[in-house]
């Protein structure tokens, strides 16, 4: 347990009223302990603590700390609390219940209760309906508790009334199946599929929050799968690429089997992890689009990496993604079926186009695309692992391949005499072509007298 947690919870209680971790946090900590004490499969630095304490009351309990008003409507204050050189936040919310959901999200009123077991009773799903006292006790009237031991999500009570009041809880439960690994309860289930039009009432951005949080996860092509009909309320991409055979003896799978194969297959890193497994779930979005067929029956998907860049850009903003990601996201779907060769020349230039981090990442779209048909030869992803070992070196050796690692740069050209303007950019243009195609080396002396001979062309 948190530091902060356990202060919180004993600040509250030496105050006179009831408190308790609940949420998440217990969750995880259950989890942890079923791990034999490791992190859990989803750690969490959020502490929420619920008490019967009003909000007017939690405020006066922590006096003189630190307190913002985060949902106080709703019963909730954020105390920062001291904890490793940092401000911390604990989340405590007053027990309450909620009535109405005009919006498909927020309750129409909330109704403090001094009672645990009605606040615990709004709550999503029964692995997030425990709560925990500060020596450790659990408070589980629904059987949390049991439902994470056997990895299960399951909603609290009635699931249509659960998703009726948030269709947000939909993509939660999806999100959380992709993470932890969990199985959704079968009734759970089936309510997310009758209420997936909920998620259409949703606001796009806490939609594209869960969805990348989604994507990211362990076992995120398991819920794909499985969930393509309740995630197409509101990704319909994703259903027109299921059951789409590609009839072409290179790919085994259709559409999205074969994308969800390369989410599967992509090498990522903690920074790029989120954007390259969305960007290799949606590699192939253009197929549909595209698909021409011979006479014979083989299938083709001429302009499909193009057609795809321009569906990815309309989900993005669909999406309210913001201007950087998109453009990555566009990008790497636009060059996903680049043309590498083992050819240094040729991996500079493709490095001065997209920066060595963008070409990387094209590398491993376009290598889990070739792993993701099924059909991968040895050879081939030999090919693959040298390319990249040369763009390690070239990166290594410090070797030219932009303008700023020319050893001269635009005042140079016009000290030469060359005017400001275009002119200057393409003698620069022209000098690092030189250089990279090795016809002159990356010296300045050498590229001062090539000025002077392109000057006076």
């Amino acid at each position: 347990m948190a530091e902060r947690g356990k202060n919180a919870l004993r600040i509250l209680h030496d105050a006179g009223h009831e408190a308790y971790l609940v949420g998440g946090c217990v969750r995880d900590m259950l989890l942890r302990d079923m791990a034999g004490g490791s992190a859990g499969r989803e750690g969490t630095e959020d502490i929420d603590v619920t008490t019967s304490a009003a909000p007017e009351e939690v405020k006066l309990a922590f006096s003189g700390m630190r307190i913002i008003d985060t949902g106080i409507r709703h019963g909730t204050v954020t105390v920062m609390f001291p904890e490793d050189d940092r401000l911390l936040p604990v989340e405590i919310t007053t027990y309450r219940t909620e009535q109405g959901y005009a919006d498909g999200r927020h309750p129409d009123s909330v109704a403090f209760t001094r009672s645990l077991e009605e606040d615990l009773k709004r709550r999503d799903f029964t692995m997030n309906a425990i709560a925990m006292d500060e020596n450790g006790e659990i408070v589980d009237p629904f059987g949390g508790r049991e439902d994470v031991c056997d990895g299960v999500i399951r909603a609290v009570g009635d699931p249509d009334v659960r998703f009726s009041e948030d269709g947000l809880r939909i993509m939660r439960a999806m999100r959380f199946a992709a993470v932890l690994g969990f199985d959704i309860e079968e009734n759970t289930e089936q309510a997310m599929l009758r209420n997936r039009r909920m998620l259409e009432r949703i606001s796009a951005e806490r939609v594209f929050a869960e969805f990348k949080k989604l994507v990211a996860g362990r076992y995120a092509g398991d819920v794909v799968r499985r969930y393509t009909e309740v995630l197409g309320a509101v990704f319909p991409e994703l259903l027109a690429m299921k059951g789409f055979e590609q009839h072409n003896e290179y790919h085994r799978y259709d559409v999205l089997e074969h994308c969800v194969r390369a989410m599967e297959a992509v090498r990522t890193t903690p920074e790029n992890n989120t954007y390259m497994r969305m960007a290799a779930l949606f590699h192939d979005v253009g197929k549909p689009l595209t698909y021409s067929q011979e006479d014979c029956g083989r299938g083709h998907f001429y302009g499909h990496a193009s057609r795809g860049a321009e569906v990815m850009e309309k989900i993005m903003e669909r999406m309210k993604a913001d201007r950087w990601l998109t453009d990555r996201m566009v990008s790497l779907v636009r060059h996903h079926d680049l043309i590498f060769e083992k050819d240094e020349r040729l991996l500079k230039r493709w490095m001065r186009r997209f920066t060595p981090e963008g070409l990387s990442e094209i590398l491993e779209i376009k290598l889990a695309d070739n792993i993701a048909t099924g059909n991968m030869s040895e050879e081939l992803g030999d090919k693959f692992r040298e390319i990249r070992e040369m763009i390690e070196d070239i990166l290594r050796q410090e070797d030219c391949f932009s303008l700023k690692d020319l050893a001269v740069d635009g005042k140079d050209v016009m000290a030469a005499g060359v005017s400001r303007g275009p002119e200057v950019g393409r003698i620069l243009d022209e000098l690092l072509d030189d250089v990279i195609d090795g016809r002159v080396d990356n010296e300045r002396k050498t590229l001062l007298a090539q000025i002077e001979k392109k000057r006076s062309l």
